[in-house]
């Protein structure tokens, strides 16, 4: 089972995401662990959640996705799939 995490500052855009993972998460494949607000709770996840996958938003407000590269635990740092709603 993988465990993602979703990072994204605007509420429509975790939704979205958790909606596209539904159907992985309905067949045991996919559970979504935790869901970030910000940068700084996007590090507080990682750090408190196995998570293997994480769903980042590049602008977020405090640290953006890449900050949140750099500031959580090297041993702990999952594949990272880099989300944004600009171009």
């Amino acid at each position: 089972m993988l465990r993602c995490l979703i990072a994204d500052d605007e509420a429509p855009a975790r939704s979205r995401l958790r909606r596209l993972l539904l159907p992985y998460e309905s067949n045991g494949r996919v559970v979504v662990v935790a869901e970030a607000a910000d940068g700084v709770e996007a590090v507080k996840a990682l750090n408190e959640h196995d998570v293997d996958l994480a769903f980042l938003d590049v602008q977020m407000p405090g640290l953006d996705g890449f900050d949140v590269l750099d500031q959580a635990d090297p041993d702990r740092r999952p594949d990272v799939v880099f989300t944004t709603a600009y171009s």
